[in-house]
């Protein structure tokens, strides 16, 4: 099948506003591309600070996809008039699978590395290995708040512990808790795709028995007793969740939230902190923040 490929570089703080307004127009996906320096088979690739970030929508090569594009031509114009958009034809099998060369191994900078499925890699001694293929689903470890969130969560992770991960993804998070020593965790996606996803990778991982997976969300009115709830989202997501986290963490238990843009801390905590939860600690990688908390 023949999509369009529609490309738009932009400087970092403007992509994921540019990623959503592509995304309402764009059946085939939206994709971020960061700019980075190849570094070998296995050795994935160290990322560019500062350089332009390239977001991509495809769209069907048909009258449908002609007047998508022109909506998002006029959307574009609209919100960032000087960003230029560039289209070049692509057949589905040319991006389907090429991806996977660009995704290498990741060190997360402490005991858990994200492992492709399609990499023959054998751990250092100390290392434990996420074996993942992400699929349709967030989550490959080379954005931030994956990064974030698995350095969190080793410090958090004791054995026995019960976790909640809303927004799971791929399942990384999930798997990594495991890895870590969780006794069970339930992981939540409101994407049946990306529930099934995380299902697959928990299975290949051998977490099914410690990993609940369902498509849903995290309702007002729900219960638990989580030692450790995390949610890498966003920020309006999170601050929608504010009355629902002190019913599902329990007392003195930790909460990890992520995806959330350095500049919004501020309105997180405002939205967290009146539920019983006490900051303990700020994490920044680039432009993006992870914030913990402890319930009191």
């Amino acid at each position: 099948m023949l999509w369009f490929e529609i490309t738009a570089r932009v400087a970092p703080a403007d992509a994921d506003a540019v990623a959503a307004i592509m995304r309402d127009v764009a059946p085939g996906g939206v994709t971020v591309e960061e700019p980075v320096d190849i570094l070998g088979p296995e050795r994935g690739f160290r990322v560019r600070e500062g350089d332009p970030v390239l977001v991509r929508a495809y769209l069907p090569s048909s009258e449908l996809g002609a007047v998508l594009t022109e909506d998002l031509r006029r959307a574009m114009q609209e919100s960032f008039p000087a960003v230029e958009l560039i289209a070049k034809p692509i057949y589905e099998q040319d991006w389907a699978v090429s991806w996977r060369e660009f995704f290498g191994v990741v060190d997360t900078g402490g005991h858990l590395i994200i492992v492709p499925s399609w990499i023959d890699h054998q751990p250092a001694a100390g290392q434990l290995a996420i074996r993942l293929d992400p699929g349709q689903a967030f989550g490959t470890g080379h954005h931030e708040t994956t990064r974030l969130c698995l350095a969190a969560l080793e410090s958090h992770i004791r054995p026995g512990n019960t976790v909640l991960d809303v927004g799971t993804g791929s399942g990384v998070l999930a798997i990594g808790a495991v890895l870590l020593g969780a006794a069970h965790v339930e992981a939540i996606d409101i994407d049946p795709i990306a529930a099934e996803v995380a299902t697959a990778n928990c299975r290949d991982n051998g977490a099914l028995d410690r990993i609940s997976v369902r498509a849903g969300r995290l309702e007002p009115g729900t219960t638990g007793a989580y030692d450790v709830t995390v949610a890498n989202i966003s920020t309006d997501a999170n601050i929608g969740l504010a009355g629902v986290f002190p019913g599902v963490v329990r007392p003195g238990g930790a909460l990890i939230l992520s995806g959330i843009l350095a500049v919004d801390v501020p309105r997180v905590r405002a939205a967290i902190e009146p539920g019983g939860f006490a900051l303990e600690a700020l994490r920044y990688e680039r432009d993006w923040s992870l914030l913990e908390f402890r319930r009191a």
